[in-house]
């Protein structure tokens, strides 16, 4: 596991999930591309975004108006490395702002990373495979998920153990389980 390109998404998921724009700067390069594919009619995204200030404000700005307590796990275990590019799992937590609905969603993260001693990030893959709501009152019980994981860096088997006996999760978990058995075969 390369630890800079660990450090640059980790900081990537921390400028989203707090809402600090100005860390974008520091993970992206300039003119780096952002594909997002949703597989889910319960959040919508621009397909393709050029440009840091554009993906900042897709991913940074405009993402943190709408949600907050977000929670976004990258997946240890699901770590593949070629060269330049890295693909890992995730998994997030977050509630909507305005009516306190709860999501958990998870997909891959497809990283592609300069050649040059800053390693930036040159283009971006978020595939959405799936995004579950949940109504305001299961919100803590939900995000009571998170109270024993690891940030950001965490196994699926410690997500989907955090996840066990928690009301109507286990939809989601199975989802998420038989994802990752997938990317992890591959």
């Amino acid at each position: 596991m390369n630890l800079s390109y660990k450090q640059l998404i980790s900081r990537y998921i921390r400028a989203k999930d707090a809402s600090k724009p100005h860390l974008m700067q520091s993970v992206f390069s300039e003119h780096a591309t952002l594909s997002m594919r949703v597989d889910s009619d319960n959040i919508s995204f621009p397909a393709d975004t050029s440009g840091v200030n554009n993906i900042t404000e897709v991913l940074v700005v405009k993402f943190n108006q709408t949600y907050e307590n977000i929670y976004t796990l990258c997946l240890t275990d699901t770590w593949q490395q070629r060269s330049n590019t890295v693909t890992c799992g995730w998994v997030v937590f977050m509630s909507e702002k305005n009516s306190g609905v709860t999501r958990v969603g998870f997909g891959l993260y497809d990283w592609l990373f300069e050649s040059d001693d800053l390693n930036l990030v040159s283009h971006l893959s978020i595939e959405i495979e799936d995004m579950q709501l949940f109504p305001e009152q299961l919100q803590p019980e939900i995000m009571s998920c998170m109270n024993n994981l690891s940030y950001p860096w965490v196994s699926t088997a410690d997500v989907l153990h955090s996840m066990s006996g928690v009301t109507g999760l286990s939809e989601v978990r199975s989802k998420i389980d038989a994802s990752t058995q997938v990317s992890i075969d591959c």
